[in-house]
């Protein structure tokens, strides 16, 4: 096999991966005075404990607060809010503000909320997350995101009947394994350093902005796509660094736990 067909048949199944993924991501914008949504980030909803979560990164609720601003997401074109009265977060004790190392959000979606029933549709079952579960080798690893370059309100917003239809983007990355990642003030093992590549095959790589609190994926074995497993929330990437972080799930876990706690 040539270089041109392996790479054509990662690209194959990587299409096929991202279509069984896409139903999971979901758009989160901030929408103030004028009822216009901006987008800010992106997020996912996860079951635990018969519950479900919808998980983004803190930071994206930091901007969406700075603003004042409602916390809106948009599922199957619809959009709506959700309250940050049942929220989490992963913060600076002093500045209340999103955390460098872990930078999580988690909010509980109450089954009175008028749009349970479509939040349930989408929700990552806990089968899927990446908890008790090792692997010899990862063939794919896959972020999802709404990168904001590609989702400009005035080409993805329908204002009069409120539905958003926005542009998806599925990458795939490897580990960067001679990051130093308390280079990035991190505590090795909480997270997943990533080589970002700028170019991949000669086509300049997506900037990721607009897709802080996406899901990445584990697929361990790529002939078997429909074997997929959340790792983890994608938090940040340095551009300079070529170098992504995410945040493994278990500090998700974690962060939900704190609902009983």
């Amino acid at each position: 096999m040539t270089e041109f067909d392996s790479h054509e048949l990662y690209g194959k199944t990587l299409k096929e991966a991202g279509e069984l993924l896409d139903k999971y991501v979901i758009p989160v914008f901030r929408r103030g005075r004028f009822e216009r949504p901006e987008m800010e980030g992106t997020g996912f909803l996860i079951e635990q404990y018969s519950n479900i979560y919808f998980i983004t990164a803190s930071h994206v609720i930091d901007a969406i607060k700075a603003t004042q601003s409602n916390f809106v997401i948009a599922i199957e074109t619809q959009m709506f809010s959700l309250s940050l009265a049942n929220c989490k977060r992963t913060i600076e004790t002093k500045t209340e503000i999103a955390d460098n190392q872990f930078d999580l959000a988690a909010i509980l979606i109450s089954p009175e909320n008028d749009y349970y029933e479509l939040c349930k549709k989408v929700t990552i079952p806990s089968s899927k997350v990446l908890i008790n579960h090792q692997f010899r080798q990862v063939d794919m690893q896959i972020l999802q995101g709404f990168p904001s370059s590609k989702n400009k309100t005035a080409k993805c917003f329908d204002s009069q009947n409120k539905h958003f239809s926005g542009a998806l983007w599925t990458y795939s990355f490897n580990f960067h394994m001679d990051c130093d990642v308390t280079q990035f003030n991190k505590i090795p093992g909480s997270s997943y350093p990533i080589h970002w590549s700028k170019k991949i095959n000669g086509q300049k790589t997506l900037h990721p902005r607009g897709c802080s609190g996406g899901p990445y994926w584990f697929i361990p074995n790529k002939d078997k796509v429909h074997e997929h497993y959340l790792a983890g929330v994608f938090i940040e990437y340095y551009e300079k660094k070529s170098v992504a972080f995410v945040t493994k799930i278990d500090h998700v876990i974690d962060l939900i736990n704190e609902f009983d706690a």
